[in-house]
């Protein structure tokens, strides 16, 4: 899009006045096309405000999450006393917007079982979207103090919370959607580094990061064009999310019409409150009482002490065997052995496999695991996009049974050793 392109624009009716009604009592700054920012503070008021930043260059315009009685006067002392409220803006960051969608609609169904019905979402115009609270939905008090005066603490405590309690939702929606090497592959990563011992790590694929919330953090305005991409960061409704498309957010697509936190209900985010800081407030202890103590061994554990399923990989196979090389690779390193034996090992036991993974891709895979340093525990037996994915998971007695009593194939090594 050419400078009259953004001029024509800004120069709509119905964008200057979504503008502005947003603008009300934030800090906006306007934001050029090599990403840098206007002078601060400063804030929109009128048509004009905004047609004079364009001419000199903005072709964005970024605004506070915190609400100030008179936004011109952030930042000069005591400007804290100043803030009037804050809205929880929770920021999807993603490669692909697909990925993103998911991890929306997951964030919007753990915000209804708090029983939020007022939850807006934005495209950014990039890739991502925006989750907003209003502030209106929150108590006014929480802990003997005014909810305006903990920002960014309580709203970080919220995001965190949040990031937690819907972990597993969206790792379970991501792999429904798409297997773990195809989410490796359109994110740009390997697939260790989305594989945790607990399973794919989410926050890899489409983020939240709560440390992004802080004093005087700016987030893109609803109807503003993105600085890069020249899309519109545009509301969506929550029920026509699946439908969207980036191209829908093209300049010439978008009437600004829906509103963005127009309105909430009084204290319905009182339960998303509460429980957010009872969690933290348990994170603190546990955290305050230390890490768990950890089983040191001083010598390899012998492969026949695996578990049936690393048994039942090692027969070979015609399925899985990225996955299962992924695992093999995470088992032995955990159990002590040496990275020669283990590239070793896994060189021969690829040679079952039907066909047989490319031996430059095993060999690669040790090389990238041995680089990372301290070894990982494989995946956990529950998780999902494993163990039984691909038919390995025979549990025997010391499985538990059907029960599944072992929680990671290294605890089943461990028992047997113990045993013998």
């Amino acid at each position: 899009m050419n400078r009259k392109g953004i001029f024509d624009y800004y120069s709509r009716q119905d964008v200057q006045q979504a503008l502005l009604q947003a603008a009300e009592r934030r800090e906006v700054v306007a934001v050029f096309k090599d990403g840098g920012f206007s002078t601060r503070p400063n804030t929109l008021v009128y048509p004009k405000d905004i047609m004079v930043q364009v001419r000199g260059g903005a072709v964005a315009f970024h605004g506070s999450l915190e609400r100030w009685a008179n936004p011109m006067v952030v930042g000069t002392e005591n400007y804290e006393s100043t803030r009037v409220g804050w809205d929880l803006i929770l920021d999807i960051d993603c490669e692909r917007t697909e990925h993103g969608k998911v991890a929306v609609q997951v964030f919007i169904d753990a915000l209804r079982k708090h029983g939020l019905r007022s939850v807006y979402v934005k495209f950014t115009g990039g890739t991502g979207f925006h989750i907003g609270i209003p502030f209106e939905a929150m108590p006014s008090v929480v802990d003997y103090g005014m909810t305006s005066e903990q920002y960014p603490e309580l709203a970080r405590r919220i995001a965190q919370y949040l990031r937690g309690f819907a972990r597993e939702a969206l790792e379970r929606a991501l792999l429904k959607r798409w297997g773990i090497e195809h989410l490796a592959e359109e994110t740009g990563q390997q697939v260790g580094d989305i594989i945790t011992p607990e399973g794919i790590d989410p926050y890899k694929v489409a983020n939240v990061d709560p440390i992004l919330i802080s004093p005087r953090h700016l987030f893109r305005m609803p109807y503003s064009l993105h600085e890069k991409s020249h899309l519109v960061s545009v509301p969506v409704d929550p029920g026509e999310l699946d439908a969207f498309r980036p191209q829908d957010a093209s300049p010439e697509h978008v009437r600004a019409g829906r509103g963005w936190l127009a309105e909430a209900d009084e204290n319905e985010a009182a339960m998303l409150v509460v429980e957010a800081v009872d969690w933290w407030v348990k994170e603190k202890s546990s955290r305050e009482r230390g890490p768990r103590r950890e089983i040191t061994l001083d010598r390899a554990v012998p492969i026949e002490l695996a578990p049936p399923c690393i048994q039942n990989m090692l027969k070979g196979l015609s399925d899985g065997k990225k996955r299962s090389l992924f695992i093999l690779l995470n088992y032995l390193s955990s159990l002590k052995w040496g990275w020669d034996d283990i590239i070793e090992f896994l060189v021969k036991w690829n040679e079952k496999n039907s066909p047989p993974l490319r031996e430059s891709y095993v060999r690669g895979q040790a090389r990238w695991h041995k680089s990372r340093g301290k070894p990982l525990p494989p995946p956990n037996c529950a998780n999902l996009g494993y163990y039984e994915d691909f038919g390995v998971c025979k549990p025997d007695g010391l499985c538990g049974g059907s029960r599944k009593s072992i929680k990671n194939p290294i605890n089943y090594a461990l028992r047997k050793l113990k045993r013998k």
